[in-house]
């Protein structure tokens, strides 16, 4: 095919967009414009947020628009004007309304960062971690108006291998995803592909992540509190309390999974074994408020806990 595709990039601003949108921008296609969200003033000091894509798209004089929805009218003339093959979307965290959805000649394609229709929703890598799957992958579908149940272009497997958190996780996901894109929209622009409709019977859904989600529990199996520990590594860390101490744990390791323990999170050992109500995790990287991550051994050269110290979810 030589025909050149005018296209939209709609993405968030964390450094996981960027391989998409540098697969777009190095293609032969013509990279009209991106959408990202506009700027919010977060934590103490109000600050904003800082929009990685943003700054790469000013960079690179690819024209750029921030959005907090489609209601004003001169986003969609602009849309309208730009005669778009394709909008390209992945983490964009904002819903697409139909007047959007029917813009670009051949729709909107959602990167979505599992094997739809397993996990749809806001966290499908975390909901992947914290349910232990082994495999996860990508799927990009046609976007309708309901929640990622637009019909299948393509979807690729990945493993989860045992080091991987989300961060790496999602790297994997999202580096895979984007060495493939171009060729998939052009195989859908040149009917080389035919989109498959979803089996709905079988699909799973994840939440958003909230903050109480990211609290340890540690009445249940050494493999779920790990997993856990996976999804929300590095940021924004699963936490807990380590006698009235918040600390959050970054990376721990099974060292049993069946025993039945009556004392629930529980130090055990002199090196950070902690006893789940099913096996055991040792703690491997800690971070106390406010200071830098640590290796366990670090951490107890600064920080003394006795065998039988609790830890617990709620201070």
């Amino acid at each position: 095919m030589n025909k050149v595709l005018s296209l939209a990039y709609f993405a968030g601003g964390s450094k996981f967009t960027l391989d998409p949108f540098i697969a777009l921008k190095n293609s032969r296609h013509d990279l009209k414009v991106i959408f990202t969200k506009s700027l919010k003033r977060s934590g103490r000091g109000k600050k904003k947020a800082h929009n990685l894509l943003l700054d790469k798209a000013v960079e690179l004089g690819i024209p750029v628009n921030t959005v907090d929805d489609f209601r004003n009218i001169e986003n969609l003339k602009l849309l309208k004007s730009l005669q778009l093959d394709f909008i390209v979307v992945f983490s964009f965290g904002l819903i697409l309304p139909k007047e959007v959805l029917e813009i670009p000649r051949y729709g909107c394609i959602n990167i979505h960062a599992s094997l739809l229709p397993k996990w749809r929703g806001a966290s499908p890598v975390q909901h992947a971690l914290m349910n232990n799957d082994k495999v996860t992958g990508y799927t990009f579908i046609i976007m309708n108006e309901r929640l990622d149940e637009g019909k299948i272009v393509y979807k690729e497997k990945i493993n989860i291998d045992i080091a991987d958190n989300y961060t790496i996780l999602l790297s994997k996901i999202i580096s895979s995803a984007s060495k493939v894109l171009v060729s998939k929209i052009e195989d859908l622009s040149n009917n080389s592909i035919k989109p498959q409709a979803q089996i709905h019977s079988e699909a799973s859904y994840c939440y958003k992540i909230k903050k109480d989600d990211t609290y340890l529990k540690f009445n249940t199996s050494a493999a779920e509190v790990l997993g856990k520990i996976k999804a929300f590594s590095p940021n924004p860390g699963a936490k807990c309390f380590l006698d009235g101490e918040l600390i959050k744990i970054l990376d721990a390791k099974i060292e049993d999974n069946s025993k039945f323990n009556k004392k629930i999170g529980c130090v055990s050992d002199e090196s950070l074994l902690i006893s789940c109500k099913y096996g055991f995790i040792r703690l491997i990287k800690i971070q106390r408020a406010g200071r830098k991550a640590l290796l366990a051994k670090e951490f107890l050269n600064g920080r003394k806990v006795k065998i039988g110290s609790l830890i617990n979810e709620k201070k």
